[in-house]
């Protein structure tokens, strides 16, 4: 397979490692000559300084061999036209990044005009935060297996039942499975003899519902009915839209003329004009009433700011977007309940939809050092119809649950993989590519 990423940015730069990583032919386009050197010190890949919009430099990066274009700069319009003329060259599949704002009219179908998927990374995160909300003592939630799994991370805290308990205890229904943990910075695929201890996040799958029942009960956390939103951002708005048919939703912008603007795109929404240091303000709004308190402005310190004021002033949950993926532990170091990064979020989002061979989807967790995948194995896979306690596999590599016939099974020593069985697995990077050669993914 053979990919070109324009934009090397941080969103294009996570794209195209993780890419790499998989052993897929990488090149990346970028204007900027000191950023294309940072990346070709950073991963391998070919890097070419230009206008990703422009045919000549398409050309010169392989157009016409080339599986997949993804198109993730800035600029929704240099990511249309590079899609556009990408198809023109002899690009298979096309991948545009695009603002929330930049709209359509029905009748246009951007597969004929030359992209085949379009995304908006404001609406993931709005997407993010609306599942986290629903489900109040998880920290993240993602679907695998066309929605019929569900992986949800929660945290053990000092008064968790898990605490001090084994796996091998069945502590958990036997639907579900552990299939990694994060502790402090390590991540470790746990065994049964794995020991819960007070701060670590686990990462729990199985049927939604089964899923849902055991983060409802991993903590105390109340349904919740009343959200502040800080920013009036595109993405602000489009999560007050998606939460206030549900909840009881204000949102809080120092700027009078936008305000004005969105309470009359908004139904349900208070849209209250006011600053975050107006404290006073915030106290007779019942910042410290709601249950849950989401800052989504372009500003990392003013996210991070305001969700520590809301936590003083008496609010449960905090829910920061963070823009420099750096500082993601620092705010939930802090004291942040969840901090979301648009840019980690789109790259896995993208990476889900590329599928690339069997590999369906996959998911990086936090930290980086380890991943779920989801695949499935082709006709002549090493791994097809041997019980896999006969397969020699590797260590921090874990079998989580098959998919077969709609039917999920938690898998053991005795059980097979099946030719259109949907497998999903967690291991660390260094391990994906054994993985994929045991599934005949090469």
């Amino acid at each position: 397979m053979y990919v070109i990423v324009v934009g090397g940015g941080l969103t294009g730069y996570n794209i195209a490692k993780l890419l790499v990583e998989e052993g897929i032919g990488v090149v990346v386009i970028e204007k900027d000559l000191s950023r294309c050197q940072e990346i070709s010190k950073k991963i391998d890949a070919l890097v070419i300084q230009g206008n990703g919009a422009n045919p000549k430099i398409l050309n010169e990066a392989g157009a016409k061999d080339a599986d997949l274009l993804v198109a993730v700069t800035n600029s929704s319009e240099v990511n249309l036209i590079s899609c556009i003329s990408g198809k023109n060259l002899g690009v298979k599949k096309t991948v545009a990044k695009i603002a929330i704002e930049y709209t359509f009219t029905e009748d246009i179908e951007l597969s004929k005009v030359g992209v085949d998927y379009a995304f908006s990374p404001g609406t993931i995160i709005a997407y993010d935060v609306e599942r986290i909300l629903e489900l109040p003592s998880a920290l993240a939630i993602q679907a695998l297996a066309d929605g019929k799994v569900t992986m949800a991370e929660f945290k053990v805290g000092e008064d968790s039942k898990y605490l001090g308990k084994a796996l091998k205890e069945k502590i958990f229904p036997d639907e579900t499975i552990i299939g990694a943990v994060i502790k402090e910075d390590d991540t470790v695929i746990p065994t049964g003899e794995y020991v819960f201890e007070e701060g670590d996040k686990a990462f729990i799958l199985g049927k939604p519902k089964i899923v849902e029942k055991v983060i409802e009960k991993c903590s105390e956390c109340q349904r919740i009915r009343k959200v502040m939103i800080m920013g009036a951002s595109n993405t602000a708005v489009q999560l007050a839209k998606m939460l206030e048919r549900s909840m009881s939703v204000k949102l809080i912008d120092s700027d009078a003329v936008r305000c004005e603007e969105i309470s009359k795109i908004l139904q349900k929404t208070l849209v209250i004009k006011g600053d975050i240091m107006d404290l006073a303000l915030l106290k007779d709004e019942g910042i410290g009433d709601v249950d849950a308190f989401v800052s989504l402005t372009r500003y990392d310190q003013l996210n991070l700011f305001s969700c520590l004021l809301a936590k003083y002033l008496g609010t449960s949950k905090t829910i920061a977007r963070v823009e420099n993926i750096e500082l993601i532990k620092f705010f939930e170091d802090m004291g942040v309940d969840v901090a979301i990064s648009p840019k980690i979020s789109t790259a896995e989002h993208v990476m889900r939809f590329i599928r690339m061979g069997g590999l369906r989807s996959l998911i990086r967790l936090p930290n980086g050092q380890a991943e779920v995948i989801e695949l499935s194995p082709t006709k002549n896979a090493k791994i097809m119809n041997k019980p896999l306690k006969e397969i020699n596999l590797p260590e921090d590599l874990l079998f989580l649950i098959i998919v077969r016939d709609n039917k999920l099974i938690i898998p053991r020593g005795n059980d097979v993989i099946l030719e259109d069985d949907k497998v999903i697995i967690s291991a660390r990077v260094e391990k994906i590519k054994k993985i994929k050669e045991l599934f005949g993914q090469y």
